[in-house]
């Protein structure tokens, strides 16, 4: 094990970020938005064998260019853990980060690698009253929180390990268990509620994010530069990209729940039905979705998401 720090973290803005800091150590960014498309149980192998065909029907690329990027940031991880001496984890606490951290600490768990390991991870910060995420911070304040990292212990790593199961398992009832009684990982619980949220609710068959951004439209917000911030502001565990926001569009107008293009964005009758509870989308015009390992097919009984008992339910 060579004397060295290696900083696992979320995205190429907090690389950027802490590059410019005088922290110790190297840089691996790990990052994939896992809280959309499938999701399986298995080694990093498994995962990139269906995460990168998703991307690639996304528009990101070839399947094979996006797989080897991934295995890159795979094995800079893995080689982090076999040799340096503490690998610190900076995540934030909303769903995206979290998602990914679990990710990670599942394979940790899976093998020998249990002293020298740290985490950085913060849902606010003093400076920041409107905190959405290290982005926001300056290199100075990032770097500040570098003493306040905490051991990541045993709990932790069993934690991460049953919600990655539950994630990835064809039944999302799990997921509700695990994030009830998450204690190591404080923001978890809260990110895995998020995540049961995207599916498909009982009043109207759509996503909690489908159901905000038709709601926006509705209230007048008709272009997507205003959508993005607005919904972000709503829904600060879920932090929509630009990219998700704009496929969620060209869904949401296929099925004919919206009309129009940016900036002018309007709901359809239809759609102001389903927004209403009048309709249930999945029952009227059915759903074709993968979610993490659940399958959303057809008319229904599909999984979905009670928001009064806050449960999943088969309906």
């Amino acid at each position: 094990m060579t004397d060295r720090i290696v900083h696992v973290v979320n995205g190429s803005v907090t690389e950027q970020l802490l590059a410019e800091t005088e922290l110790p150590g190297d840089l691996v960014v790990w990052a994939d938005a896992l809280d959309v498309g499938p999701l399986v149980v298995g080694d990093a192998a498994a995962l990139r064998a269906v995460r990168a065909p998703f991307w690639a029907g996304r528009g990101r690329g070839e399947a094979g260019a996006i797989a080897a990027a991934m295995t890159r940031a795979d094995d800079a991880v893995e080689a982090a853990l076999a040799d340096a001496t503490e690998v610190v984890f900076w995540y934030e606490h909303d769903l995206f980060d979290q998602l990914a951290l679990v990710a990670l600490l599942a394979r940790v768990a899976g093998g020998r690698r249990r002293d020298g390991l740290a985490l950085v991870s913060i849902d606010r910060h003093p400076d920041v009253p409107d905190f959405r995420g290290f982005g926001q911070l300056a290199p100075h304040q990032l770097a500040a929180l570098w003493p306040r990292r905490v051991p990541i212990a045993r709990d932790a790593l069993d934690e991460a390990a049953a919600a990655w199961v539950a994630v990835t398992a064809a039944d999302p009832r799990a997921c509700w268990f695990v994030g009830k009684r998450a204690k190591a990982l404080p923001f978890l619980g809260g990110a895995l509620e998020r995540y049961l949220e995207e599916l498909p609710d009982l009043a109207t068959g759509l996503s909690r994010t489908e159901r905000q951004l038709l709601g926006s439209v509705g209230r007048g917000t008709r272009a997507i530069s205003a959508l993005e911030p607005e919904l972000r502001q709503a829904d600060p565990r879920y932090p929509i990209t630009d990219e998700h926001l704009a496929v969620l569009l060209g869904e949401l107008t296929t099925i004919g729940l919206l009309a129009g293009a940016s900036p002018e964005l309007t709901l359809s009758a239809l759609g102001r039905e389903v927004l209403a509870g009048a309709v249930d989308r999945v029952a009227k015009l059915g759903i074709t979705r993968a979610h993490g390992g659940i399958e959303l097919r057809g008319h229904g009984p599909v999984w979905r998401w009670d928001s009064h008992d806050r449960r999943a339910v088969l309906r």
